[in-house]
């Protein structure tokens, strides 16, 4: 048991360095096309931020274990907003401009949408994770269209461009080595504890593979880049979900095993993400008192899933 834990803990902080890595280097291609901070949030960090949970759930599925792959996206789109934002409140207010009111609300449909055909179907079929996938992409190009930063583009220098690419892919590659150390580290866990995968997944592999966004978030708030926190937990979400999901679904049909534990969570990661667009709606910011609310009800998450 110490051995599956030491090994699951090196490769959560393995996985938030290659992270950082990829997250850094994309970052700096993004800039260099000219998009807002919020969308660098939404949509590059939040990818390489959501690495983990894409690279995990695909694995699994692939591995034959697609019921850690559900349990990671659930656990890790409530840890996103229960404890990344609000550990990054904690840090500093973040206020919330009221041009991404839309993309909030776009963020909820999404949610919704992909749990309503989740609860339907009791699985995501390999059609249905095309589709995720498919959506991602209109996500994408919307979000670029409407968020596209009106700043002249700076001129990029090559060798810059070539370092920010070869960070990339050897952050892709570090993400991808340490997701294999992870899923089996957590599939040996939850064999010696007698409790299934799932929860395996909604807590500890969904904590380990949220610890990029989690630093990224905290360092983002020090420096009052509040947009890109809130891009970042937005956008990862939506990648958990689309993507996540879309990719681990078309390598295997993933059942809803553990109904009635999965039941109670997606409404939970439902009602959070409306809880922001309701904060964003009658406040505009999120202080530290909504980050200590946030905090407290993801230690209620974390309790309830092993009672």
């Amino acid at each position: 048991m110490l051995i599956e834990l030491l090994v699951l803990l090196t490769s959560a902080i393995f996985l938030a360095y290659s992270s950082d890595w990829f997250t850094g280097g994309a970052s700096k291609l993004a800039r260099a096309i000219g998009v807002s901070d919020f969308m660098i949030g939404a949509t590059v960090v939040a990818i390489g931020t959501s690495l983990p949970e894409i690279t995990v759930s695909a694995y699994s599925s692939l591995t034959g274990n697609p019921e850690i792959a559900i349990g990671n996206i659930i656990g890790s789109n409530i840890t996103n907003i229960a404890l990344v934002l609000g550990a990054a409140c904690l840090f500093y207010p973040i206020a919330i401009d009221s041009s991404v009111y839309r993309d909030a609300k776009t963020h909820v449909l999404i949610l919704v949408l992909a749990s309503c055909c989740l609860l339907y179907n009791s699985k995501i079929t390999r059609v249905e994770g095309l589709l995720l996938i498919i959506v991602y992409g209109w996500y994408i190009w919307d979000g670029y269209v409407i968020h596209r930063s009106q700043h002249i583009i700076p001129k990029v220098h090559e060798n810059n461009v070539i370092r920010s690419i070869l960070y990339t892919i050897v952050g892709l590659a570090g993400v991808l080595l340490a997701c294999k150390f992870l899923v089996g580290a957590a599939i040996d866990i939850a064999s010696e504890l007698g409790v299934s995968a799932t929860i395996i997944g909604l807590s500890m592999v969904a904590l380990g593979t949220s610890l990029p966004e989690l630093a990224v978030s905290i360092v983002a708030a020090r420096k009052r880049q509040g947009m890109l926190v809130f891009g970042n937990v937005i956008g990862s979400n939506i990648a958990n979900i689309l993507l996540g999901l879309g990719i681990g679904a078309g390598i295997q049909t993933i059942p809803m095993a553990d109904g009635e534990t999965l039941v109670d969570d997606i409404v939970l990661m439902v009602f959070l993400a409306m809880a922001m667009v309701i904060f964003i709606r009658y406040r505009g910011v999120f202080d530290r008192r909504v980050g200590m609310l946030f905090i407290m009800v993801y230690v209620i998450f974390i309790a309830m899933v092993f009672l």
